[in-house]
């Protein structure tokens, strides 16, 4: 199977698994329209992603996948606040300067691969971390801050530690001591 399809379908497993985990958690709740309004941000963002992979081809759209990076992962502080009481904006305000970073993120990686989005990414996220850091020392929030930073610290981690694949034929482009002996 190639290596598109098995992300495809990873895809398709993980949306019907979070899914269930949504109906199964919202089932427990109180889940009327006043609770649930950030789902319809939730979808749009997610019809963005669609429409963009299924014509990306034809024109450049990086303002279309920005959007779309935007709105999904915005959705996750208005669903915060909604569950909780929009009190809490004053501590989760940096979500959305982080899905700002995360769109401009997105428009690096699927765009042309200009420096400029990225460097807004890296401004717009390290800002929302730095933002977040300080307040997880006065809120009660602070553990969810803490877990965040340590689960991506996690993944950059993981990703640092990863071996590139070597080519067929098991060898490295850097010629060695086994290289040597048999051009003598």
């Amino acid at each position: 199977m190639k290596r598109k399809a098995k992300q495809q379908i990873m895809g398709i497993i993980l949306i019907v698994i979070s899914i269930v985990l949504l109906y199964l958690n919202l089932k427990k709740t109180e889940g009327g329209f006043g609770r649930l309004w950030p789902s319809l941000v939730l979808l749009v963002g997610m019809f963005f992603f669609i429409f963009y992979f299924s014509t990306r081809k034809k024109a450049d759209r990086s303002a279309l996948m920005f959007l779309a990076t935007f709105l999904a992962i915005s959705s996750v502080p208005l669903f915060i606040l909604t569950f909780t009481s929009f009190d809490n904006f004053k501590v989760i305000w940096p979500g959305f300067l982080f899905a700002a970073g995360m769109g401009f993120l997105a428009v690096y990686f699927y765009g042309k691969g200009k420096k400029f989005p990225l460097l807004l990414s890296f401004l717009a996220t390290g800002a929302s971390i730095v933002i977040w850091a300080l307040y997880s020392v006065r809120y009660r929030f602070g553990i969810v801050t803490a877990v965040v930073i340590l689960i991506v610290g996690a993944a950059f981690l993981t990703r640092g530690l990863i071996k590139e694949q070597q080519p067929p034929g098991g060898g490295t482009d850097v010629p060695g001591p086994e290289d040597e002996a048999n051009e003598a």
